[in-house]
């Protein structure tokens, strides 16, 4: 303890002299007012790259691609079965039960008519996640806060990876898709986009696989279980 106190007593006169010259400098040069325009030059330039990113990313024609169906015909020119670009059978939100659509949007986002594809609060506990597995040294964020637009446009245009540059990309996709779509034809796209476990994609196969029916007629029950997955 003794040899650090002196230590540190040698070592003051020059942190002074060093504190009161760089005060100086950094008085001088205005560094803070170019600091806060170094930032704000960064901020506008990733900005710019992921709104043209977006802009340009054909999410006009995102629902028609879904909806699109290609029909595979057998040798005799009978029909053998179809193919979805989405994954899994397409219908339309007339034919999902209501029930579903309320329980996937109180499980996974509740502010879904409120919000402009994007939650603050979502981005805020993505950053501080990232923040923490930083510290941890996991290069990933965990622990979701996408609603229900993000996660239509990472299920259609990004990949599964858990990165912060992934997560910017998603989040001004989300901004241009809720800028071209209404909410009905968002949650139409989720709902037919969405991922149900065991190989099953979209709510009217995940109906058939785990119910026997139609998306249509999926009770409250059945919803639940579905919004649960």
């Amino acid at each position: 303890n003794q040899s650090k106190q002196g230590f540190k007593a040698m070592m003051s006169p020059y942190y002074q002299r060093f504190k009161r010259h760089f005060g100086r400098f950094w008085h001088r040069y205005q560094l803070t007012r170019w600091l806060i325009v170094g930032i704000l030059t960064l901020i506008f330039v990733i900005s710019a790259t992921l709104t043209f990113q977006a802009k340009t990313a054909n999410v006009g024609d995102l629902k028609a691609q879904l909806e699109k169906t290609t029909y595979i015909y057998d040798k005799s020119n009978q029909r053998a079965g179809s193919l979805y670009k989405q994954k899994g059978t397409f219908v339309s939100l007339s034919r999902i039960s209501p029930n579903v659509q309320k329980a996937v949007i109180s499980t996974e986002d509740r502010n879904f008519y409120h919000e402009h594809g994007f939650s603050v609060k979502g981005i805020a506990r993505a950053f501080f996640l990232l923040a923490k597995n930083k510290l941890l040294h996991r290069d990933y964020i965990s622990g979701g806060g996408s609603t229900l637009t993000q996660q239509l446009v990472k299920n259609a245009f990004l990949t599964q990876e858990q990165t912060l540059t992934r997560k910017l990309k998603e989040i001004f996709l989300a901004i241009e898709v809720e800028n071209v779509y209404s909410k009905q034809d968002i949650l139409s796209m989720y709902l037919n986009n969405a991922y149900f476990g065991n190989g099953v994609w979209g709510v009217q196969d995940a109906a058939h696989k785990y119910f026997g029916t139609d998306a249509a007629h999926l009770t409250v029950p059945e919803s639940t279980v579905l919004a649960g997955m």
